[in-house]
Order: structure tokens, then C-alpha cells, then sequence
């Protein structure tokens, strides 16, 4: 049962919004004052494991209604519609200090989000190419950026592919990532991207 709060209740340091759609269910995190997401769960086909998630990562939430706005259009997203995301509404903060700790590691998980944020709908890219546009190297360590990215689907991390365009890792799960992909246009035969 989802508890209603009030507009000026703001003792707690993250409101949670979630959203039944189907088999899965959705939820974004929001900083009652900024009002900003500072994550977004992919979705599961369980609420308590959704809560558990939820619960691992803040000790201190509600939930409210407030938000199923947000949560119904990153929804569209992962069922291969195209949406206008205010990209503004994202903490895109590396802030260390309490309360409102931005969700973001460091610098480089900085630079490595809002490269990804710009690969377009229906097209791939890989780990090598973004750490390449970066002028660095280190590929691996793009891969963990994106493992830590608190905002999956709006920063679309399923597009970034290994080198020999193989599908690689993603939070939920590869059979995920292929699904998204296939729902956004791109070509896949087995775990391979088969056109990029």
C-alpha cells in the first residue's frame, strides 16, 4: 500500500514512486527538495524484490504517488516507445556530502554518462569508442562507470556494446539488454549485433 504525503513532508531523503505495468514493476528515486531523480530501478517482475532493491540502496524513503508521471514515461521507454525526457529533471551530481549526496562515483562516471546520453535510439556504440572520445584508454573502466549508472534506460547504457559488438554485461540481466535493443531497431542474431 502506497502511502500519500504531503507536499511540505520532507523528513525523509528520498521519495520512491512506483508503477505496475503488466508483469514489471518500475520505480525512480527523487530528492523531495530538488525534486531531482537520483535513480531509476529497471524493472522486475516482483514488488518485494523491487523493495528490497530499493531498500539496499536507501535506508531513509516513502513512497508516494507523486512521481508516476515520471516513472510511467521511463516505462515507454523500456517497451520501445520514444518519449521527450526533460533530461534537466536527472542529478547528474558528483556532490559528496549529506543529505543530498549526488548518485554519481566521480568525474569520469560523469564524463562517461553524458557521452552515453547522446547515443541515439536504434544505434549501438561500444566501450572502446567511448573511452576513445574521451582521449583515454581505459575501456574497462567505462564499462564500470556504466555498471554504477543510476539511471538506466533515460541514460541509455543498453546501447554500449564490446568491441567485437557482442552484447557484454547490463544490470538486468543480457537478455534485457537484447530485448531493449531489439524493441529500439537494432539487429541482433544471438548475443551479436549483426548491423551497426
Amino acid at each position: 500500500m502506497i502511502k500519500k504525503i504531503s507536499e511540505k513532508s520532507c523528513s525523509y531523503s528520498v521519495f520512491v514512486s512506483i508503477y505496475h505495468k503488466e508483469d514489471h514493476f518500475f520505480a525512480v528515486g527523487i530528492y523531495p527538495t530538488s525534486e531531482k531523480i537520483v535513480r531509476i530501478f529497471l524493472p522486475t517482475s516482483s514488488r518485494e524484490k523491487l523493495y528490497e532493491q530499493i531498500s539496499n540502496e536507501f535506508t531513509d524513503f516513502k513512497l508516494t504517488e507523486k512521481y508516476l508521471p515520471i516513472i510511467k514515461d521511463i516505462s515507454k521507454l523500456y517497451n520501445g516507445k520514444k518519449i521527450n525526457f526533460n533530461q534537466d529533471l536527472l542529478e547528474l551530481s558528483i556532490n559528496r556530502s549529506e543529505p543530498l549526496k549526488g548518485p554519481v562515483a566521480n568525474e569520469f562516471d560523469l564524463e562517461v554518462l553524458q557521452l552515453v546520453l547522446k547515443i541515439p535510439r536504434g544505434t549501438v556504440t561500444t566501450y572502446k569508442e567511448v573511452a576513445e572520445s574521451m582521449n583515454s584508454k581505459a575501456w574497462r573502466a567505462v564499462g564500470s562507470a556504466l555498471a554504477r549508472n543510476p539511471f538506466p534506460l533515460i541514460i541509455p547504457c543498453h546501447r554500449v556494446v564490446k568491441s567485437d559488438l557482442t552484447l557484454g554485461n547490463y544490470g538486468g540481466g543480457v537478455e534485457m539488454k537484447k530485448e531493449l535493443l531489439k524493441k529500439e531497431g537494432v539487429k541482433i542474431k544471438g548475443l551479436h549485433v549483426t548491423k551497426k
